[in-house]
């Protein structure tokens, strides 16, 4: 089997985790992305344009690969009709953390590494006094750049800095609380594509498949999917159970609300989410800094 993948670090590693459950022999092919190119660009109504997985999709049309190995957040919710999601690995933990060199709190106009509109919002609501500072490139060149005072701090997923493992000597690190700092949809979880039509390939990565994790990000990306229309403001989603969480920026505030998930969600039920999520406010009393790590 040949796999695609693009050719970072974390990208390499998710497509050599996939590679080492399916135990068969499996050929990677690195595929350079518009997204691996333009490193210029904030994320935000981009991903929907298939800026990391257009050129992979397109290897999968033309049978170079057999499969495409993508970070689920990073694939459009409304995908195409000849490629399907043929497995959801399970979830690595799906919350940011915080990298600041130094101690907290953030002294006024501490610059802060973002990659995205939503933790762009979310650092205007938690660290008033920070001035959000576009942050692309790989995983370990964003953690070089703030090692090398680029940055005061920096917000990272979780799920990146696990699986490689990197080395964050000089740096404080804190988890976010992903119920109030709430994470893009599918953040943190594996998605591998394939063509509908591929019987044989389908039926090797059905093996993969972790059905609650599956399901969590199923309703998370409806969710944005059903807000979206068009729509390109900073939204997050996040299910942990039978709970739905939401957040999103609306006239420069950040609304989070949670709900009861039904058996069956359907299409009202997201709606009437939106519906409650546009009157909402922020006044959860938990805590949005967990421990350091």
């Amino acid at each position: 089997m040949i796999a695609g993948s693009r050719g970072s670090a974390l990208a390499m590693w998710q497509t050599e985790h996939v590679k080492r459950l399916l135990g068969v022999p499996v050929e990677i092919q690195v595929i350079t992305t518009r997204g691996d190119v333009d490193r210029t660009s904030k994320l935000q109504g981009k991903l929907e344009k298939g800026f990391f997985t257009e050129e992979l999709e397109a290897a999968l049309r033309e049978s170079r690969i057999d499969f495409a190995v993508h970070s689920l957040k990073d694939l459009p919710t409304k995908g195409p009709e000849d490629l399907v999601i043929g497995a959801v690995l399970e979830r690595a933990p799906s919350n940011d953390r915080l990298l600041v060199r130094g101690p907290l709190p953030l002294k006024a106009g501490a610059r802060v590494g973002a990659s995205s509109l939503r933790r762009e919002a979310l650092l205007k609501t938690y660290f008033p006094g920070a001035q959000a500072a576009l942050l692309r490139g790989n995983v370990p060149t964003r953690v070089k750049k703030l090692q090398a005072g680029e940055y005061d701090a920096i917000v990272l997923a979780a799920a990146g800095l696990t699986r490689l493992g990197l080395e964050t000597a000089g740096l404080s690190v804190y988890e976010l609380n992903p119920n109030r700092w709430v994470p893009a949809p599918g953040q943190g979880a594996i998605a591998v594509q394939c063509r509908r039509g591929d019987a044989k390939t389908r039926e090797a990565l059905m093996k993969l498949q972790h059905e609650p994790t599956a399901r969590a990000v199923t309703i998370e990306r409806e969710l944005l999917r059903i807000f979206e229309g068009g729509c390109t403001a900073p939204f997050g989603a996040l299910v942990t159970g039978n709970v739905l969480r939401a957040g999103v920026e609306q006239n420069g505030q950040w609304r989070a609300t949670k709900r009861e998930i039904p058996s069956a969600p359907d299409e009202t039920f997201y709606r009437q989410t939106l519906d409650v999520l546009a009157k909402a406010g922020n006044d959860d009393d938990e805590t949005w800094l967990h421990r350091e790590v």
